[in-house]
């Protein structure tokens, strides 16, 4: 009876130390941030107004249940030098704003996300890569933010 509680201690614990293990390996490649709080109207107009002005364009728009995405279309950038020396040749990214009803849809207001992912060409591979947004990008995409999310605020309307 000792032997059997023994050995299911031992696998128990193994098994919580390998799910613990696995989860703080891996990268996040994805950059995502909350910009705010806006109407559908001024999500639509004031986003792509933006995203135009910031040299964004918009590639596609797309209603999803009770939000809506706009992708922008990709910026290609020249890699850091530390991603060249990871083997990255070519980086390009992608901006989607994504608006999304906020309370349950009560005074229809949407809260508004940006989600950036960035992707490389490795040396000798033609194929595209999930990869870390960098801090250049970031910070282009801060920039991007800061000034959509004054917009919003600066537009906010009470029906």
């Amino acid at each position: 009876m000792l032997n059997k509680k023994t050995i299911l201690g031992i696998i128990l614990c193994l098994g919580v130390y390998g799910c613990g293990a696995g989860a703080s390996g891996t990268k996040m490649t994805e950059y995502r941030t909350t910009i705010g709080s806006t109407t559908m109207h001024d999500f639509e107009e004031l986003s792509e107004k933006i995203l135009n002005r910031n040299r964004y364009f918009v590639d596609r728009k797309e209603e999803v249940g009770t939000g809506k995405f706009i992708d922008a279309k990709f910026v290609y950038k020249t890699p850091t030098d530390e991603e060249v020396l990871q083997g990255i040749r070519e980086i390009r990214y992608r901006i989607t704003l994504e608006a999304r009803v906020k309370g349950g849809g009560v005074g229809n207001m949407y809260t508004i996300r940006a989600i950036v992912n960035a992707y490389g060409k490795y040396v000798g591979s033609e194929d595209w890569a999930n990869i870390p947004v960098n801090k250049e990008i970031k910070s282009e995409v801060k920039l991007f933010i800061a000034e959509l999310k004054s917009e919003f605020d600066n537009k906010i309307r009470v029906f």
